[in-house]
């Protein structure tokens, strides 16, 4: 009797774990209808490269609405020390991106400008920062992607 309210249960809670709702943060934005047509862009190579590819995904003319955006942004990408030892040496990082975006769309002429912030320890080996480094600029440039692509739906 035991054993069958077990499997009762663990049958239950599978069920509703599986029928709970849950969809992917992208589900809903399947069918955007908005192209991005990236002009310009100018500011960290590393940056500009991962969001221009992050991008492209949205770069495909849309027939139906009309709303096609001309995009030209302007990055800036700074690592400043935070936090010394008392040699001099850095310990600690602040890194950050601020990416101005200039917006236009037959009706629509906009500026929009985001900011990310990130603080990052020193490591010891220098090849293995450098490659966090681009890690965080790739994070970055999704974050940025994401807002941008929430600000163009809300035009």
């Amino acid at each position: 009797m035991n054993k069958k309210k077990i499997i009762l249960v663990t049958f239950f809670v599978v069920f509703f774990i599986n029928n709970c709702g849950y969809t992917p943060q992208y589900a809903q934005n399947k069918n955007i209808n908005f192209s991005i047509d990236l002009t310009s862009i100018s500011g960290d190579r590393d940056f500009n490269n991962f969001l221009k590819s992050e991008l492209s995904r949205y770069s495909e003319k849309s027939v139906e609405s009309g709303k096609d955006f001309q995009i030209s942004a302007i990055s800036e990408y700074k690592k400043s020390t935070t936090l010394k030892d008392s040699s001099g040496s850095a310990k600690e990082y602040e890194l950050e991106v601020k990416v101005k975006f200039f917006i236009k769309s037959e009706k629509i002429e906009k500026k929009l400008t985001l900011k990310e912030k990130f603080s990052m320890k020193k490591m010891s080996d220098n090849f293995e920062e450098s490659k966090y480094e681009r890690s965080i600029k790739n994070n970055f440039a999704d974050i940025i992607r994401e807002k941008l692509i929430f600000y163009l739906l809300q035009l």
